[in-house]
């Protein structure tokens, strides 16, 4: 992490419009007839958190050409995929995937054998799987677009490109692991280090194993990483509370991981009430629920504090915006979705509250 780099306030604008549309968007069945599933959560994951993680491994102050054509290109393909436009869907898709090669391959070779060392910095690894995660999502968007439209080579009933809404979601929560990372202590036991090394590769292994696992439609599989990930996340949670130095980010990165655990809890939840029969009744408060935590709670809390890491400490009640947050997130939002009196507060509690996160002053300590 580059502690003196400023998002220059035109691109954080950008970012909060992509970020309150993706929000709308969400409620947006409620007024019209139609799924907006994907442009709620493409301009989500891929528009907005594809664009932070440039940003983070861009070397240069302002974001280059390179991070503009891929936001621009990523809300085409966002609309194109909600338009069922599919053959220019593809093929955005593999552009979009090259341009993020191109940052992959300033910071790491074509081969990644950072992951396989110990010593190395667990930041530095969350980073460069969050690149890699990033190519191979939409490269893997792009085969099962052709694939279910035109090649029809194989049939998953799971392999669709909904399925991606978790592929882009996740190199956004690895970058999100990768600042978390990056503000433990430097100065580590050969112990802590190897600790390191496991939950690398509980996460990155686990996601990837819990993905087969749903293409392959199997309970047992599912319910048991989600147990492990779980029990990952508390022992990271123990770490970073542990040996995190004490600054404003860390304060909004426990609360992110919260919201990861929240994630988990609901995650674990839905597995279960999908074998059930009450899971008409519940299984959609519990999926509704484990989406809002999931992008609103842990992706956004990632996605605020690397856009402003340069700007810390703000001039920001930390506890009353996490306990605002946390009240929009975990409760206004997902009651929203099931009694839509509470929509528009929802959407202006939520803007508002990224409009104070990402407008407030800086440079001015406040008590924690």
């Amino acid at each position: 992490m580059e502690p003196a780099k400023k998002l220059p306030m035109t691109f954080t604008l950008l970012l909060f419009i992509s970020m309150s549309a993706a929000f709308i968007f969400g409620f947006m069945d409620q007024y019209i007839n139609r799924d907006f599933e994907r442009l709620h959560i493409f301009l989500f994951n891929l528009t907005s958190g594809g664009f932070t993680i440039l940003y983070f491994t861009d070397k240069r102050e302002r974001p280059g050409i390179r991070s503009v054509l891929f936001f621009l290109l990523s809300i085409l393909y966002a609309f194109l995929a909600f338009f069922e436009l599919y053959l220019p869907a593809a093929f955005t898709a593999v552009v979009l995937a090259i341009i993020v090669e191109t940052y992959r391959r300033e910071i790491s070779p074509f081969f990644p054998v950072i992951f396989f060392k110990t010593g190395e910095s667990t930041s530095r690894k969350f980073h460069n799987a969050s690149l890699l995660c990033l190519v191979l999502a939409l490269l893997l968007s792009s085969f099962v677009i052709l694939n279910n439209t035109w090649l029809k080579f194989f049939y998953f009933e799971k392999l669709t490109l909904n399925v991606f809404f978790l592929g882009f979601s996740f190199p956004v929560s690895l970058i999100t692991m990768s600042a978390i990372f990056s503000i433990l202590e430097k100065n580590k036991s050969r112990a802590l280090q190897v600790l390191e090394h496991i939950f690398f590769w509980s996460i990155c292994g686990g996601v990837i194993i819990f993905f087969l696992f749903i293409l392959a439609q199997s309970f047992s599989g599912e319910v048991f990483i989600s147990f492990y990930l779980f029990i990952t996340v508390l022992c990271i949670f123990a770490v970073f509370f542990r040996y995190g130095k004490k600054m404003q980010q860390k304060y909004f990165l426990v609360s992110a991981i919260y919201f990861l655990l929240c994630t988990a809890i609901t995650g674990i939840l839905y597995i279960l009430l999908k074998e059930l029969p009450s899971y008409d009744l519940y299984g959609k408060i519990v999926l509704r629920m484990h989406a809002f935590y999931s992008l609103y709670g842990w992706n956004l809390t990632g996605m605020m504090v690397i856009i402003r890491w340069g700007d810390f400490p703000i001039t920001l009640n930390t506890r009353g915006a996490i306990f605002f947050h946390w009240g929009v997130i975990l409760l206004f939002a997902p009651m929203a979705k099931f009694y839509p009196v509470f929509t528009i507060p929802a959407i202006v509690s939520y803007i508002v509250f990224l409009a104070v996160f990402f407008f407030t002053g800086n440079r001015v300590r406040t008590a924690l």
